[in-house]
């Protein structure tokens, strides 16, 4: 691409970083030191109750092998939060690269909270107390609790 960008055949800038343009347009730098993908994932990460993961790979990965094979709730919206922040950024550094059309971070964070809660309101989770917990402090209704016949 960057040869394309030198030959004149692209009219935009593919060094930059085109979500806070004052950094490379690299991975490392998208997800990892960008102004306005840390803020999206900062705000994220919160409502998912994974706050304390700091914006390294190492920490997002390691944090994510320990819950791969978890269907606890809690770990299940954590997972669907990190996809789905990793997905939104790239999908804006692509509009922005590619279109016109731009989103605010809280846009974007909002984006993200609602899809994750649209792909929830698909599942199903075996009733507990801490289950129950954490549908109700992310507004989530009672429905997505298996019945007492379906845990069998």
């Amino acid at each position: 691409m960057r040869a394309w960008n030198a030959s004149g055949n692209a009219n935009f800038n593919l060094m930059c970083c085109s979500l806070c343009t004052s950094g490379p347009d690299s991975h490392e730098h998208l997800f990892f030191e960008c102004g306005y993908a840390s803020e999206v994932w900062n705000a994220v990460k919160v409502k998912a109750d994974i706050g304390a993961i700091t914006n390294q790979w190492h920490a997002i990965f390691d944090y994510l092998v320990g819950i791969a094979n978890s269907n606890k709730a809690s770990h299940v919206i954590a997972k669907l939060v990190v996809s789905a922040a990793a997905y939104f950024v790239w999908d804006e550094r692509n509009r922005r690269l590619f279109t016109t059309k731009r989103r605010s971070k809280m846009q974007l964070v909002d984006v993200n909270l609602s899809r994750v809660r649209l792909k929830l309101q698909t599942m199903r989770f075996k009733s507990s107390v801490q289950t129950e917990r954490v549908l109700r402090n992310r507004s989530l209704p009672r429905g997505l609790l298996l019945a007492d016949d379906d845990n069998g």
